[in-house]
């Protein structure tokens, strides 16, 4: 790798001239590192959705069934295990980085040597009480040997995602697609192929499949990161950074992003628990649609953090103010047609995806999108407020509103059902960021919107009246109808901003975003 790869502070994939002003190129940055980290997850997601067919297939309902409770156990641990060292690191990392190299070196190190002390202590704990929870929870034997194997994936799961954040200090955003969001999946992939057909098509080997691929993720992470920034993990002089103070940060940091989760996730624990299995399905394949939206923010967030933390350091808020305006406005302009089409034809959509038995699931689609709507509404407003410092008090409004979750949950679905649940969850996440556009106003004197919105405004009531339209003819089958559904909203909304005419920096950044998608 070339010399300006560990070197140069240049941000983002996209070339700028120096002319250039310092808006049009947080523009580009923005624009650039959101389409690479749009199109990777897309793909990672593609990726996974193929391994899980292949599992299933493979292991059977079963086995499949005690693989995804394994899956699910690591994921949501690995929420806290890296202890919001992902989110530190880019912090501390972006303040050093051009002003204090030892100490850079420092964070970097430090970042990466407390993820793998939480790793391995979480995957002991884990590993030793697998017993209590395979037999005493889960009634399973079998599951005990799931919970054991799983947990041996966890300091390798934890140090994947602090090493690929610290990729993202560079503003780069391919390193960390590539590591965390493609190869891992990748690999999996390839090695639950490979044993079913060299060795066995057994659960033990697609464990040992999951284990490795973190393991090669987490190398492959790693060493971006020494190419990024040589010798980050050579011994350093002692320094004025003190570890305490990116604990201080991360803990608070991993806690509003782990109840952040907790709202979306733990309505299917209660469901689970107030209804029957059949709507525990139903429920997890309307919830399931319901990620596209989180995709497209987890993408914005991804290169807004890095920008934001340089930023804020250097004293730049005017700039970030208008960074975090178009971020939000964007993801308002990917999200909004795809509501549309889960509002206009949520039967549709459950139909074409998942089939005829799951069509009961509409209701809960239609609110659990309007929820994500209030979410990309707000825009990447929970990470401004992170980075800006104010990660405490975040801490204390995710948790807040995890706890009004669970409440509204207890209340509202041995009464309404799946309709209950996800009304409770569709209240809480917006009640979360709406609290969190408030505490930016309040705080940091920023908010997203501008009379630049009126624009969205028209594209989407031009949108949905076309879309009244297309629901009066239904004269295609469901997928069909589904697949109309969302070429004519797509079409008519982008169509409607383009005639109203795109602001400046709009123009530049969907140039440069498909570009960044032509290019791939």
């Amino acid at each position: 790798m070339s010399t300006y790869l560990a070197n140069s502070s240049a941000p983002s994939a996209a070339v700028v001239a120096p002319s250039v002003s310092p808006e049009k190129r947080d523009v580009a940055r923005l624009a650039s590192g959101a389409g690479v980290a749009l199109g990777g997850r897309i793909a990672g997601r593609g990726i996974r959705l193929l391994l899980d067919i292949a599992l299933a297939r493979l292991l059977g309902p079963a086995q499949f069934g005690l693989y995804a409770i394994g899956w699910t156990i690591t994921r949501m641990v690995t929420l806290f295990t890296p202890l919001g060292l992902d989110a530190g690191v880019i912090r501390f990392g972006a303040k050093y980085w051009r002003e204090d190299k030892s100490t850079f070196r420092q964070v970097l190190s430090k970042s990466l040597l407390f993820a793998s002390l939480s790793g391995l202590i979480f995957g002991g704990v884990f590993y030793g009480a697998a017993r209590w929870i395979g037999e005493g929870i889960f009634h399973s034997a079998q599951m005990t040997e799931v919970v054991k194997g799983f947990a041996l994936a966890f300091p390798l799961a934890t140090i994947l995602k602090v090493a690929a954040a610290t990729t993202r200090i560079s503003q780069r955003m391919k390193f960390s697609v590539i590591a965390e969001d493609i190869s891992q999946p990748a690999w999996d992939l390839l090695l639950v192929l490979a044993f079913a057909l060299l060795w066995t098509r057994s659960l033990a080997a697609a464990i040992v499949a999951c284990i490795v691929s973190h393991g090669l993720a987490a190398a492959l992470a790693r060493w971006y990161a020494q190419r990024l920034f040589p010798n980050v993990g050579s011994p350093v002089a002692a320094s004025r950074f003190d570890g305490k103070q990116l604990l201080a940060f991360s803990l608070p940091a991993s806690l509003t992003g782990v109840f952040g989760v907790m709202i979306i996730w733990v309505d299917r624990l209660l469901v689970g628990y107030y209804r029957p299995n059949a709507d525990v399905g139903i429920y997890q394949a309307a919830s399931q649609v319901s990620i596209a939206f989180a995709i497209i923010l987890g993408a914005m967030n991804a290169i807004f953090s890095p920008m934001t933390a340089d930023l804020f350091h250097r004293g730049e808020l005017r700039r970030l103010e208008e960074i975090f305006r178009i971020s939000t406005k964007w993801g308002l302009y990917l999200s909004l047609p795809l509501f549309l089409v889960t509002f206009f034809a949520s039967h549709e959509v459950m139909i074409a995806l998942f089939g005829a038995p799951y069509v009961a699931g509409w209701s809960v689609l239609v609110i659990l999108a309007l929820g994500q709507v209030f979410n990309a509404g707000t825009g990447p407003v929970g990470m401004l407020l992170v980075m800006a410092g104010y990660q405490n008090r975040m801490f204390l409004v995710s948790g807040t509103m995890f706890v009004l979750s669970v409440v509204m949950g207890i209340v509202l679905i041995p009464r309404y059902g799946m309709v209950g649940a996800a009304t409770a969850t569709a209240l809480a996440v917006s009640g979360l960021f709406i609290a969190a556009i408030v505490l930016a106003q309040v705080v940091l004197g920023m908010r997203p919107y501008d009379r630049r919105y009126l624009k969205g405004l028209a594209a989407t009531l031009v949108t949905t009246v076309a879309l009244l339209l297309v629901r009066k003819m239904e004269v295609f089958p469901a997928p069909l109808q589904a697949l109309v559904t969302l070429v004519v909203a797509v079409a008519v909304f982008a169509g409607t901003l383009w005639f109203a005419g795109l602001d400046a920096e709009d123009r530049e950044f969907m140039q440069l975003l498909l570009a960044r998608f032509n290019a791939r």
